[in-house]
């Protein structure tokens, strides 16, 4: 195959990309945690904050 430049960034970028490696998924929110329950918990990285829980509504005017 021919290539338009002799750089090795162009012989590189022809490669298929090489796969990584997933993390480990956070463990299981206990269900004492303030968090257990949250539809914003997600489950590879743990808690999302801020955290809408933590707010306290405003009394209406």
């Amino acid at each position: 195959m021919k290539y338009f430049t002799r750089s090795p960034l162009e012989r590189m970028m022809m490669q298929p990309p090489i796969a990584q490696a997933r993390p480990d998924p956070a463990p299981p929110v206990p269900q004492s945690h303030p968090c257990y329950g949250c539809k914003r918990l997600n489950e590879s990285s743990g808690c999302v904050l801020p955290c809408y829980r933590g707010v306290e509504r405003m009394p209406p005017r």
